[in-house]
């Protein structure tokens, strides 16, 4: 007659029911792997010597085991029926196997509720240290890019134009926000002082407050400024568009460009790498509220990862267009 099969344990049923799913965890990287990878160019990790994964594995075992030890009876017994362990098992097998690999004492039983919350609450301080990074990096290299290049009007040198962005119109459509009329009142001193010989009037004709360029074109000329001393580009959709339609339809090499502070870092590097040598003149904001400015400031910090890969992936303008002479045209005497 013969012998009876053995019984196995329950920690050999538990390995052997997570055995393939822990060998595949046990050769891929994690998410910070990947991070480490990825800012290093992940040589040393990509090219892992061999034994790792038997290591790794080795780790899972004793894991394993000991959590394991965790089941209750009726968890035994799905176990016993059908191989089926409790959603919570993986979890605590890793974190066996991570204080096993750094050489710390197994823990005694499952995450406590004060443990779960330490954990998240690390995780998002780390989360939140990431995005602060991925946000703050770009503005650095903008404000970098920019060190230097922003003065007064009286300071500006002299360039034969400069380019004033577009900005959010009043309701009605008729008259320029504080933030667009400082930068028009800007232009205009500009021209007044011999700095500029023309401007290039940039903005969205389309825009959601209404058509941007009509209104700075009609509120200069309101002012004074001979309309053959201004070049409208109506699609001027945003910074990047801006300089790069300067740069490629309206041929400026050399400009000074017209914003508010906040703005003109931003605006200075992108042009800048768009092959504009740009200095830029702060615009004056009278009338413009703390809240306004504290929002146009945050907002310009958000667009600086844009703006980062917009200037690496150089693309070319939302409206391509072919040369335009007209600013040549306004610049002769």
């Amino acid at each position: 007659m013969p012998s009876p099969a053995p019984r196995l344990r329950d920690d050999r049923l538990a390995w052997l029911a997570v055995r393939d799913r822990l060998s595949r965890r046990g050769r891929r990287l994690r998410p910070l792997g990947w991070l480490v990878v990825v800012a290093t160019f992940g040589i040393w990790l990509v090219a892992r010597p061999r034994g790792r994964g038997a290591a790794r594995m080795a780790a899972y075992s004793v894991a394993v085991d000991h959590v394991t030890g965790y089941l209750d009876d009726e968890e035994r017994k799905r176990l016993r029926a059908d191989a089926t362990l409790p959603p919570w098992f993986l979890f605590e097998v890793e974190r066996a196997a991570r204080r096993g690999r750094r050489g710390r004492a197994l823990p005694e039983g499952r995450e406590t509720r004060r443990e779960r919350r330490r954990r998240l609450a690390v995780r998002f301080v780390l989360a939140a240290v990431v995005c602060a990074a991925l946000v703050l990096a770009p503005t650095v290299w903008i404000r970098l890019s920019s060190a230097g290049r922003i003065v007064t009007v009286g300071d500006a040198p002299v360039a034969d134009v400069a380019i004033v962005f577009g900005a959010q119109v009043a309701p009605g459509g008729s008259q320029p926000m504080p933030f667009l009329k400082g930068r028009l009142d800007t232009a205009i001193d500009l021209l007044a002082a011999g700095k500029a010989r023309a401007l290039l009037v940039s903005g969205d004709a389309r825009g959601g407050s209404g058509d941007e360029v009509r209104v700075m074109r009609e509120y200069l000329a309101g002012r004074g400024v001979d309309p053959a001393r201004m070049v409208v580009d109506p699609y001027g959709l945003d910074t990047y568009d801006t300089c790069r339609r300067a740069h490629d339809v309206y041929g400026v090499r050399r400009a000074l460009l017209v914003s508010q502070e906040l703005h003109l870092h931003r605006a200075i590097t992108l042009c800048r790498r768009l092959g504009v040598a740009a200095v830029g003149v702060p615009a004056r904001c009278e009338g413009c509220r703390s809240v306004t400015i504290w929002y146009n400031t945050a907002r310009d910090v958000a667009a600086g990862p844009k703006a980062a890969w917009e200037a690496v992936r150089h693309r070319p303008p939302a409206v391509p267009s072919p040369p335009d002479p007209a600013l040549d045209r306004a610049i002769r005497p």
